[in-house]
């Protein structure tokens, strides 16, 4: 297998995990993967030189816009997986295709529930209308709500992307949570958030994701309504212990048969 990279480095948020998928990728040298950045900021699209000779592969990341900027000549001449797919442009040979985790997340042993200190972990910016929308309806609900009856709340609000916790720190938490609130990333619902949960074994709940295959089916706690429920859905997930952890054992198996860098090489051979 060939690899390039187009303006992905290694100080890219998802190099440790782009990395992983790549080791696990069964793939000989009839095959050249090519990994770029297709963001508007940073679009590294043209740059691109499909290779006649080889069976083309084509992971584009970054694009939280969701913007349908796949090229006709990537469509008709490679397999395409780019993440922030909306369903409606998941056809033919283009396949969304998982976040995944960033590279400050490291992974610590997978606690039971019951041994989880905190009950409810948040830890990222409140710096765009779209996350502050969706954090400030479970933040209100926490707040309005009496002392006596509060479940053990670790809130962490910073006021940039990649500015609040180290990743040691943020790691550790994640892994000592039961529930991490995953609200809506700048621009899309999809965050690295919810990978880093599940990858920590903590229950994520999350407003209803984009239903490409990668979500459909999911075992992610989607909820409906975020508004008006989001904070109730979380109660009534502390509410029993053993039911919460029948949760988390099903969303663990999810995440290693889905989610997970091999899972992920996996379902990239299965659609080549």
């Amino acid at each position: 297998m060939i690899t390039e990279y187009y303006g992905v480095e290694d100080n890219f948020c998802e190099w440790d995990y782009i990395q992983g998928v790549l080791k696990h990728l069964d793939l000989d040298d009839t095959f050249k993967v090519h990994v770029v950045s297709v963001t508007q900021e940073w679009d590294y699209t043209d740059k691109v030189v499909l290779n006649k000779d080889n069976k083309n592969v084509i992971i584009a990341l970054a694009d939280e816009w969701s913007t349908d900027n796949i090229p006709k000549a990537w469509k008709d001449n490679a397999t395409v997986f780019k993440a922030y797919l909306k369903p409606e442009q998941e056809t033919g040979s283009v396949h969304s295709f998982p976040l995944g985790f960033n590279k400050k997340h490291q992974k610590l042993p997978n606690k039971p529930m019951k041994t989880r200190p905190t009950d409810v972990f948040f830890a990222g910016h409140a710096s765009s209308t779209n996350r502050v929308h969706y954090l400030r309806w479970v933040v209100e609900y926490f707040q309005d709500m009496p002392k006596s009856k509060r479940p053990v709340l670790d809130f962490n609000i910073s006021k940039g992307f990649n500015m609040g916790l180290d990743g040691f720190e943020y790691s550790r938490k994640m892994h000592n949570a039961k529930i991490v609130v995953c609200p809506a990333g700048n621009v899309s619902m999809e965050t690295f958030r919810h990978y880093e949960a599940m990858r920590s074994g903590a229950i994520v709940v999350s407003p209803r994701l984009p239903q490409t295959k990668i979500y459909k089916d999911a075992a992610i706690c989607q909820v409906d309504e975020w508004e008006y429920t989001v904070g109730d859905t979380i109660m009534d997930l502390l509410s029993d212990l053993d039911m919460l952890q029948l949760v988390k054992d099903q969303q663990d198996s999810d995440y290693n048969t889905r989610y997970s860098v091999k899972a992920v090489a996996d379902y990239i051979c299965s659609k080549l």
